[in-house]
């Protein structure tokens, strides 16, 4: 896929993910709305499994001046 082509079950995907970790708006009606996106199409499954690994991923990096070098030597 080239930069310029536009993906719309990413982008959906990439929402739920973001929506679903503000866990202060995400409810019983968001998870049940989630579920039917899910079941709705199996390419919505492996764009959110993706974005959800992602997420995690993202997680796990330490922030930039976490990360020591030239201007934060640890």
């Amino acid at each position: 896929m080239t930069n310029d082509q536009h993906d719309p079950h990413w982008d959906a995907a990439w929402a739920w993910v973001r929506r679903e970790h503000d866990r202060s708006h995400f409810d019983m009606t968001a998870r049940a709305e989630l579920s039917d996106w899910l079941r709705a199409d199996p390419r919505h499954r492996k764009a959110y499994d993706k974005a959800a690994r992602l997420w995690l991923l993202a997680g796990l990096v330490p922030p930039a001046n976490d990360l020591g070098g030239p201007d934060g030597e640890r």
